[in-house]
This record gives C-alpha cells, sequence and structure tokens, in this order.
C-alpha cells in the first residue's frame, strides 16, 4: 500500500480518515489543522517512499547547490502560518484549505518528475506570499486614533496619560499578530518591545472599524512552562475600552481565552500536549476591568476614561486558548 503524505485537509487521507469526515471534525478550524499537519512533505530523507519524497532529497535543479529540502520545509512554514492566521469557521481559512488541496493534487501528480515539483512548489510559495500580504492586520491607525480620541488613561502606578499613547506603546512591533475570531471580528495584539508585559489589543470587525480597545499588564508569561503555579504581576489586569458596551458581550469570552494564550505565551497546542497547562491558565483569575469612551466629562477637554466604569456581562463561551498558536 502506498504512504501518502498529502496534507492540509489532505492530512486526514494520510490518517485513513475520509476528507469529509476530518472536515466535519475541524470545523474548519485553521489553527487546530496547523498543529496536527507534518513539518515537510519530505520530514527525512533516510528513507524516502514516495515519488514526491525521492524528489525532494534527491533531485538538485539547475544553478542550486543543494536538494528541494529547504524549499520544502519554507512552503510548509508558510502554510502553517497563514492556517493560523485565517482563524476558524471563516471564508479565510476554508479557501485556504481548498487551495491547499487542490495544490497537493498537482504536486502528487509531479510524481519523482523533479522539475514538476520545484515548479509546483514555487507557484505555491509565491500564491501563500499573497495570502500573507492579504491577512496583514486589517488595523489602520486612522481608525484607532479616531476610537481613543482624546481619551486619558490613568494606569495604576503610572501617570496619567493619552489612552492612544498607552495602546500604541504596547503594540509596537511589526508584524503585528492578529486573529479571527469565531464571531467574525479580529483579535490584533501587540506588546513593546523589550517588554512583553506591557500589551495591547484591539478588536476590530470586518470592515476594520474599532469595536475595543485593551491594556493589558503583567500576564505575559504568567505561568512558565515549567511551573505549576502562576507568576503573575502584582499589577496584572486587563483594561478594556469601548463606545458600545454591547461590544464587550461580544468578544469577552474571546478576550478571556486571549489572556490565558498569553499567560503561556501564546505556543500551545490546546488541543493535545499542551491540554492540561491551557486548563489551568484559564482558570487563573485575571482582573479585568472595563471603561465607557463616550461618558460626559464634568471638566471640558479632559475625557478621564476611568469615570465611567461598565460592569462586565455574564457570558458564556467555548474559546480555546490554542486559537492564538503564533
Amino acid at each position: 500500500m502506498t504512504r501518502r503524505i498529502l496534507l492540509g485537509i489532505g492530512f486526514c487521507a494520510a490518517l485513513g480518515v475520509s476528507l469529509n469526515a476530518c472536515a466535519a471534525d475541524a470545523l474548519l478550524n485553521c489553527p487546530a489543522i496547523a498543529t496536527k499537519i507534518p513539518d515537510a512533505f519530505a520530514p527525512t530523507c533516510s528513507h524516502p517512499q514516495t515519488p514526491l519524497q525521492k524528489a525532494i532529497c534527491h533531485y538538485k535543479p539547475k544553478h542550486w547547490t543543494d536538494n528541494l529540502l529547504l524549499l520544502d520545509s519554507s512552503l510548509m512554514h508558510g502554510y502553517k502560518q497563514a492556517l493560523r492566521a485565517a482563524g476558524v469557521g471563516t471564508p479565510e481559512c476554508a479557501h485556504l484549505l481548498e487551495s491547499q488541496k487542490v495544490f497537493e493534487k498537482k504536486l502528487e501528480a509531479c510524481g519523482s518528475d523533479g522539475d514538476c515539483v520545484l515548479e509546483t512548489m514555487t507557484k505555491r510559495s509565491f500564491a501563500l506570499r499573497d495570502i500573507e500580504e492579504h491577512q496583514q492586520a486589517p488595523l489602520e491607525a486612522a481608525a484607532l486614533q479616531r476610537f481613543a480620541g482624546g481619551a486619558i488613561f490613568q494606569n495604576p502606578g503610572h501617570k496619567s496619560a493619552p489612552l492612544l499613547q498607552r495602546i500604541q506603546r504596547g503594540m509596537d512591533i511589526y508584524p503585528l499578530p492578529h486573529m479571527a475570531l469565531p464571531n467574525g471580528n479580529t483579535l490584533v495584539w501587540g506588546f513593546q518591545p523589550h517588554n512583553a508585559t506591557v500589551q495591547s489589543l484591539v478588536v476590530v470587525n470586518h470592515q476594520g472599524a474599532v469595536q475595543l480597545l485593551g491594556a493589558v499588564d503583567g500576564i505575559y508569561l504568567g505561568l512558565p512552562k515549567d511551573k505549576t503555579l502562576p507568576e503573575l504581576d502584582a499589577n496584572a489586569r486587563i483594561t478594556l475600552f469601548v463606545r458600545d458596551p454591547q461590544a464587550l458581550a461580544q468578544n469577552l469570552p474571546a478576550l478571556r481565552a486571549w489572556a490565558a494564550a498569553s499567560i503561556l505565551g501564546f505556543n500551545v497546542d490546546c488541543g493535545g500536549a499542551d491540554a492540561a497547562r491551557c486548563r489551568a491558565a484559564e482558570a487563573i483569575p485575571v482582573p479585568i476591568l472595563a471603561y465607557r469612551l463616550s461618558c460626559p466629562q464634568k471638566v471640558p477637554g479632559k475625557a478621564l476614561v476611568n469615570r465611567c466604569p461598565l460592569p462586565l456581562p455574564a457570558v458564556s463561551g467555548n474559546v480555546s486558548p490554542g486559537l492564538f498558536w503564533q
């Protein structure tokens, strides 16, 4: 029996599972699929079994000094990154899986033809590059500035400062990590360089309009891999800012899952090896405060958002910290 190594949706075939059944089980959960596929079509060249593996391991294109192994691994790295950014149940996830399925059929048809394998992989790498550019965080500076306005934020232990300045300070990296949420919004986040415990997050809708801002302090890597007890900073908290209180109810389950992912350092497989650590992180009580930006001010020109607290809504949701794998 020929051993198949197809990936993407095709990785189900490699396990002897029907594609329809696998797709139903995965519920188009692209980040989860990314954790289950191999790192390359030819993970080892000690015993290449299929014609494709033999081509990857032994074919040397003209003007190259080595075989196709580097292209193989870099292609799968790009595919996994695209899967993680595509989210759960999104059109982007469905398109990515379907396009990978078409690519794999073309690649398998190449057999041991090294020129065909090279051409097919090269075209796919360009396509993944286009997908990556399309997946860039849908956050514009102008939209962020409009939403924050002139609000002043009093963070305990710090001087009062413009809210926009605090949010930007916690997102001073590029590219910004982001993830499509089950409700159709996108969560974008970052951290302060050389001080990852200062983080910020922004939720935008499918049109790029800001729904919610968050200033996050002292939770990143609060449960190190070699520890069983949390080590959050004394002033650890998440402070959320909205204009429409409904944005809290709509996004709070995902934000709590994101907080657990941050506590774990994001790189966790909650459906597999890291399941126990994920449950432990979700159980850690992280203080969450919420404020309404559009609140009346006693002193004109000083929009102090801390004057307008909002109660956290009672919501339930089943968003896994593993969604935010980076």
